[in-house]
């Protein structure tokens, strides 16, 4: 069988995969099954990477109508077209409810770390310190500690003594997933040691 190898490699990553996504669904009653635009795009995403490999296993004439089928689940469930929606709430509210999860910090950040950007970007003012504690819910002395570490990062900076605010770099690793770990790496390298 020409591209025997290949064919085992797509089988078995399919089959991985989908035992993955029915643990997911079924195992930890998670919200996908509740809710049937979620639970439509999953089971499209399922057919795509099992029935795919299946399908070029056992009929591989039916392959394209299985991916076309999958294709057709994930848009329908993406896409409302009776009311013309994209279903962007069903989705934010999964994915991008607490953006912390899925935001890749850098190595030296702490979980303290995120909640006090989330504080003064939230806030928008000059914080002391005592005021984020009680805030966060964090010791004083923690906070402290924390604060050096961010100003020296980029994050925050010091407006007069112990009063601290977020910096252009703080406001951006909040507002996107994406990880600034490297740009705040590179900007401590630039930044001049006092």
């Amino acid at each position: 069988m020409e591209g025997a190898p290949f064919i085992v490699y797509n089988l078995g990553v399919g089959l991985l995969t989908g035992l993955g996504v029915v643990y997911f669904l079924a195992l930890e009653r998670t919200e996908v099954g509740f809710r049937r635009s979620l639970f439509v795009t999953t089971a499209g995403l399922v057919l795509f990477l099992v029935g795919g490999p299946v399908a070029e296993v056992l009929a591989p004439r039916f392959v394209h109508w299985v991916h076309g089928t999958a294709a057709v689940l994930v848009v329908v469930g993406l896409y409302d077209p009776l009311e013309r929606d994209l279903r962007r709430e069903v989705w934010s509210e999964l994915l991008l409810d607490e953006p912390a999860r899925i935001r890749q910090p850098p190595e030296w950040m702490l979980p303290i770390d995120d909640a006090i950007l989330q504080l003064f970007h939230t806030s928008e003012l000059v914080l002391t310190p005592s005021i984020v504690a009680y805030n966060i819910e964090y010791s004083r002395e923690e906070v402290n500690r924390r604060l050096a570490e961010l100003e020296e990062r980029g994050y925050v900076e010091r407006v007069e003594r112990g009063k601290y605010r977020v910096t252009a770099l703080g406001r951006q690793y909040i507002e996107s997933p994406v990880s600034y770990g490297l740009t705040g790496r590179l900007r401590s390298l630039w930044r001049p040691r006092t």
